[in-house]
């Protein structure tokens, strides 16, 4: 695997600025390596829990129904209130 220290920083440094990031480039680039191994170890290991990591890969057949965006969000904000529900 390649490191992608210089699109890893950027990504962290920029994480919490409150703008959605958009991760662009031609197919087999990184883009999926770089979110879902290098991010997600980068999470991992500055104490978020495993739970509180939501991953999708849209390209999965057993994804596709969250392409739609009403879908994913109550995709997401159904994890979000059970995971909140469990925390009280």
């Amino acid at each position: 695997m390649i490191k992608r220290d210089f699109y890893l920083e950027h990504v962290i440094r920029s994480m919490w600025n409150g703008e959605i990031k958009v991760i662009t480039g031609i197919r087999r680039c990184g883009k999926s390596v770089l979110l879902f191994e290098l991010f997600y170890e980068y999470l991992l290991s500055h104490g978020v829990q495993e739970d509180e990591i939501i991953k999708i890969e849209l390209d999965q057949r057993r994804s596709y129904q969250y392409r739609n965006p009403i879908a994913l969000c109550d995709y997401v904000e159904s994890i979000v209130r059970r995971h909140t529900d469990q925390s009280f």
